[in-house]
């Protein structure tokens, strides 16, 4: 009799009839990646990174610390899911620098300043109600200085799971933005064809 997976509990036959049936669709590997803007999609052609399948394939190196912003500790570095609540921009003295850009954003536990530096389109970017993933280092004063981010569909505070995936990057786009893209097309790895014929896999008794 089968057994279940990653274990040797056997399968009723009431069981079986009631698993769900997956039908992968591995021509959805072929569909390209909305990269944005140009200067990302460009890095990622440099990359190999364009389409869904090339994504799958592109495996993270390392695991960094996803926090809540309650959990963040001064001077911690990790990643938070976050919505912006205000986001504005101030100009900075320092000779060369582009306006700071300032915004207030929150989770369930909290709600910090994060700053980000040189980039001040990101006010225009990133107006109130966006979902970001953010990565950098939580200061005093309830402040987190951004090192990269990106748009995510992850629920608010998600990156405080067991560890965020750190993939291989190049100038021009980062960790953080291959790991929102790879979260929203995580289902697309359903689509994979399973490379052992199946009839190996049936007579091993090996789970699908």
């Amino acid at each position: 009799m089968p057994t279940a997976f990653s274990s040797s509990e056997p399968l009723d036959p009431a069981a079986l009839r009631d698993a769900p049936v997956r039908w992968p669709r591995p021509s959805r590997w072929e569909e390209p990646l909305a990269w944005e803007p140009k200067s990302v999609a460009e890095a990622a052609t440099q990359l190999g990174v364009t389409t869904v399948g090339e994504l799958m394939a592109h495996l993270p190196r390392d695991t960094g610390e996803g926090r809540t912003i309650g959990e963040l500790v001064p001077d911690e570095v990790a990643t938070v899911v976050v919505e912006v609540r205000s986001i504005t921009s101030r100009p900075v003295r320092r000779r060369g620098m582009k306006p700071l850009v300032e915004a207030t954003v929150a989770d369930a536990t909290g709600i910090m300043a994060a700053t980000f530096f040189n980039q001040p389109w990101l006010q225009r970017a990133y107006p109130p109600g966006t979902r970001l993933m953010l990565a950098g280092k939580y200061q005093a004063r309830n402040r987190f200085r951004v090192n990269a981010h990106a748009r995510t569909t992850d629920d608010v505070g998600a990156a405080e799971a067991a560890g965020v995936a750190q993939y291989p990057a190049t100038k021009g786009i980062t960790s953080t933005q291959l790991l929102a893209m790879a979260q929203e097309h995580r289902e697309a790895s359903a689509d994979a064809v399973d490379p052992l014929p199946a009839v190996l896999r049936v007579r091993e008794r090996l789970p699908d």
